[in-house]
């Protein structure tokens, strides 16, 4: 079958998703073969009928069959099988990218190839082993060829080896229509997560609409050139939202709506790249987020396609001046992260009321409160976070200079995250890995030239900021007292710095309405906001953690009965009011949604080994936690507190700030050691 991939016999219909699996995943799948553990089995369809198709995500490879055997299931298996055992790198998004597997010839342990292994004998490259063979290999090994170690070193690799004949239990399908296999694809990836909703709506438009990813891949390399990377779901999300008003792919082939028509694919398809470009466009000249690769989230393109798609060329100052708001608070308030598309949904909506941006910004308020930015928000905040994009529309709103040249920041140089503290300077005081939080954080970061931050290496600030004029200083909300750059006070320096970027944000926010009265709000306000906000939180830590342990089981089995039936008796009153959410009613995040507040903590002691790493010590969770409940109780009763009930609650809201915090801090961490083993 590897064969087969190399010379263009197997090939993936267009139903197909792209390869997606991370190196890890790959490991796994080698340590289970060298085990000779069960590993599925494979679906193949022989057919005459394929106008559209493409190799697989391996480098190098070409169509030479005219009629060869289409991969239905086990693309990711065999793409990972062929990467390996033709020694060839990975193509993902149109890169490049090298893959190797490492094997321990002493204990039999399988590793992602990297720098780690380099030097020590006893890793042999997986890859090396089947391209050059055994008896290279063991040369480099450079064992004795009579000992018993190397003749169990020999017996391991041509285990190995064998990978290479193991047989899997195909199924081939043959002489039956694209219609019928795009159904049967479906059914053998709804029942579980194998297949997302995007992957099986691609599959369905693509047996209607043949052609429709190569239109996709045009239009996503086009993209590709500005630094946004555009999956297919997202633009998926965006034709559905131009068809049927809602983001939810699994309504665009419900049974009882009418059959989407390929007429209506494309010409819905036509529409979101013409808004779609509309939308960058506001992004990159009215936004000045000019460097698309630091967007946290291209979500928030759906509601400005829908948006540039209803008003187009009917777009008023004031309007322009109101998205640029909604806009940056969509980012810095992490609108869509969470239940992503209730909130697509929501947003959308708005678009046909009177005042459609102000309601989206009414969104916004109503899940985060209506209040400033503070220098807490900032806190542990890296370079993947929105707050690094803001940092750079206020670089560039103040037409910030490179440092050293004067040359202005801008799309068309080459940048670096600059560490305003170098890290060869920290390394004396900080563990730059497990502190890494308070090393690399946005406050620690600014926009340089490759050559000037090459130029700084790892000299301290107090050393090389006299050199600089401070307007350049400043246009990047950099503190001019001097007295901050030394390495003993860089933790004051991150303060100060924290709060300049807080107070420039609310700066640029404050400018973009004419609401003279934005944040006249009371301290009993803004800690219900922030309450609102951990609530917000909670749920999702909760959903994610029960769904992660249990899967489609964890209602179930980790919430105690009684809340279970409460929130059951809510949703059925819900439902007869809004019918149309009956679909993801049997989701964790849904059900959530209608538990009381008093139920997040019981559900949460109840399957404490979850949230241990989280919360710590159970005693003060519940000491915080009864505060807090308490506080939420007050408001919702319009109870006005006491001066002390105000600096318990604030106590507690702390506490709970911070423990949310840090478990998306180290969330976010794993996804990008993840996202780096791929690269």
């Amino acid at each position: 079958m590897v064969a087969d991939i190399r010379d263009g016999k197997l090939l993936l219909p267009e139903l197909q998703r792209r390869y997606i699996w991370k190196a890890p995943q790959v490991r796994d799948l080698f340590d289970s073969l060298y085990h000779q553990y069960p590993s599925g089995q494979l679906l193949i369809w022989e057919t005459s009928d394929i106008p559209f198709s493409r190799t697989t995500s391996v480098d190098g490879l070409e169509t030479t069959q005219r009629h060869p055997q289409l991969l239905l299931d086990g693309q990711q298996r065999l793409t990972s099988l062929a990467a390996i055992i033709l020694g060839r790198p990975l193509v993902v998004r149109g890169l490049k990218r090298p893959i190797d597997i490492v094997f321990n010839v002493n204990n039999e342990k399988f590793e992602v190839a990297g720098p780690r292994q380099r030097g020590d004998l006893g890793w042999i490259s997986l890859s090396r082993l089947f391209t050059e063979g055994t008896p290279r290999i063991m040369a480099d090994l450079k064992l004795d060829l009579s000992s018993p170690e190397s003749y169990q070193v020999f017996e391991r690799l041509n285990r190995i080896q064998n990978i290479a004949t193991y047989k899997y239990r195909v199924n081939v399908l043959e002489d039956i229509s694209y219609n019928e296999v795009t159904h049967i694809f479906v059914r053998i990836n709804s029942g579980g997560t194998i297949l997302g909703s995007a992957d099986l709506a691609l599959a369905q438009v693509s047996s209607r609409w043949r052609g429709v990813t190569h239109e996709f891949e045009v239009y996503q390399q086009q993209v590709s050139k500005q630094g946004l990377v555009l999956d297919s779901g997202l633009l998926l999300r965006a034709m559905a939202i131009l068809l049927i008003g809602s983001s939810r792919l699994s309504l665009l082939f419900r049974s009882d709506r009418y059959d989407v028509t390929v007429d209506e694919l494309q010409a819905s398809w036509h529409r979101v790249k013409a808004a779609m470009d509309q939308s960058i466009a506001f992004l990159v000249q009215n936004c000045k987020i000019d460097r698309l690769s630091l967007l946290p989230t291209s979500n928030i393109l759906i509601p400005l396609v829908a948006f540039f798609d209803r008003f187009n060329n009917q777009v008023s100052n004031e309007q322009v001046r109101e998205l640029r708001r909604w806009v940056y608070m969509a980012l810095i308030w992490t609108r869509y992260s969470g239940t992503v598309e209730t909130r697509l949904d929501q947003d959308v909506a708005e678009l046909s009321t009177e005042q459609p941006i102000q309601n989206m910004i009414v969104n916004i308020e109503d899940q985060v409160g209506r209040r400033p930015v503070t220098e807490r928000e900032l806190q542990d905040q890296r370079k993947n976070s929105p707050y690094m994009v803001m940092a750079y529309v206020l670089a560039r709103q103040d037409n910030a200079q490179d440092w050293f040249n004067g040359v202005e920041i801008g799309p068309h140089q080459p940048l670096e995250f600059h560490h305003i503290f170098p890290k060869a300077l920290l390394r004396e005081q900080y563990d730059l890995r497990n502190e890494s939080r308070t090393v690399d954080q946005v406050a620690n970061l600014a926009f340089l030239s490759r050559r000037a931050n090459a130029r700084i290496l790892s000299s301290s600030p107090s050393d090389y900021l006299p050199q600089i004029e401070q307007s350049r200083l400043k246009s990047q909300q950099v503190p001019l007292n001097a007295s901050l750059w030394h390495l003993d006070q860089f933790e004051e320096f991150l303060y100060e710095r924290r709060t300049m970027l807080a107070n420039a944000i609310n700066r640029l926010l404050r400018s973009l309405t004419k609401d003279s009265a934005l944040w006249s709000v009371s301290d009993a306000q803004v800690l219900e906001s922030r309450l609102n906000v951990i609530e917000r939180h909670l749920r999702e830590v909760i959903d994610q953690r029960l769904t992660e342990s249990r899967g489609s089981a964890a209602w179930q089995h980790c919430v105690p009965l009684p809340i279970q039936e409460s929130i059951q008796n809510r949703i059925e009153k819900h439902l007869r009011n809004n019918p149309f959410e009956v679909n993801r009613s049997e989701t964790v995040g849904y059900k959530l949604e209608h538990a009381l507040f008093s139920d997040y903590p019981q559900i949460i002691k109840e399957n404490w080994l979850l949230f241990n790493d989280v919360f710590g010590s159970k005693a003060i969770f519940d000491q915080h936690t009864n505060v807090v409940t308490a506080t939420r109780n007050a408001f919702k009763h319009n109870r006005e507190l006491s001066g002390s009930e105000l600096a318990s609650a604030e106590a507690g809201l702390l506490w709970f700030e911070d423990c949310l915090r840090h478990s998306q801090v180290v969330q976010d961490e794993e996804d990008l050691e993840e996202a780096a083993s791929v690269d």
